[in-house]
């Protein structure tokens, strides 16, 4: 019977992605460390007892507990001598793993916490291990199971937003729908602060964190969207567009959409021009 299994698998999201995960029976007072990884990583205990080490911190660990090891963190585990545990474990990274680890309770400060039972966890790891071959299928199975076990520790935990995370999620929801349902001939970076009664530096400063662009990027990336839509599927003037895209100069219309497309409002409609088309052939 094996020991130890392991699969390494880097699924593609930028905002949460899985670099490995496994399983493994300990020998007695076998160790790991002390080492430091480049990624965040939760040991569930299966049986067993062991010893962990961070930041010159102690925790003893029994079934039913977890651990978290953050990266850049100098860590080491040690497996208890007379009764050495057998844990499972998930590996994973990306641009939200900070925040959503410390909604599940696990940070730095807080390692270590007990769980109501690791069976949830242990059954969503190992049939995640399943998947071992390379397929979209496959990637997008893993990427829901990451999920879920960062879920299942959100609702362990009783997880919550931040009043900082609440009301920035509030005003990023309120300004995209804002611009999305409005002429957007009319629509300025003043108006969308002055309808969610906040400064323009303020939803500067939400989209920048946020949404990693500012406001008038936005606005004029949905300028351009619209403005692509209707040079595909109308016969309206590029002139005629230009205003319907809040643009009152052709020249300008014509600058912004070359920036955004890499094509001019011509080329782009001699190209793409009633393309839905072609599905019909």
């Amino acid at each position: 019977m094996e020991d130890k299994q392991v699969m390494n698998r880097q699924t593609s999201s930028k905002e949460l992605h899985l670099v490995s995960c496994g399983w493994e029976k300990c020998a007695p007072s076998q160790s790991y460390g002390p080492g430091v990884r480049r990624y965040y990583t939760i040991h569930f205990v299966l049986k067993g007892q062991g010893y962990f080490y961070i930041n010159n911190r102690k925790f003893s660990l029994k079934a039913d507990q977890c651990f978290f090891i953050p990266p850049g963190v100098s860590t080491f585990y040690k497996a208890e001598p007379a009764d050495p545990w057998t844990y499972i474990w998930i590996c994973f990274n990306g641009e939200q793993a900070d925040a959503l680890s410390r909604h599940c309770n696990l940070t730095i400060e807080e390692p270590v916490q007990q769980l109501t039972s690791v069976l949830p966890y242990q059954e969503t790891i190992l049939e995640m291990m399943t998947r071992t071959r390379l397929t979209p299928s496959n990637e997008s199975y893993i990427q829901s199971s990451l999920y879920r076990v960062i879920a299942m520790l959100e609702e362990e935990f009783h997880a919550s937003y931040t009043t900082t995370e609440s009301n920035d999620n509030f005003y990023i929801t309120q300004a995209v729908d804002y611009i999305q349902k409005s002429p957007l001939q009319d629509i300025t970076v003043t108006d969308v602060a002055d309808y969610l009664h906040i400064s323009r530096s303020h939803l500067y400063g939400l989209f920048k964190k946020h949404l990693g662009t500012t406001p008038q990027a936005f606005l004029t990336s949905a300028k351009i969207i619209a403005a692509r839509d209707f040079l595909t599927v109308t016969d309206l003037s590029i002139s005629n567009i230009a205003v319907s895209c809040g643009y009152q100069n052709p020249f300008a219309f014509s600058r912004a959409f070359k920036k955004e497309t890499g094509m001019t409002p011509k080329e782009y409609r001699e190209k793409y021009h009633h393309a839905e088309d072609l599905l019909n052939c």
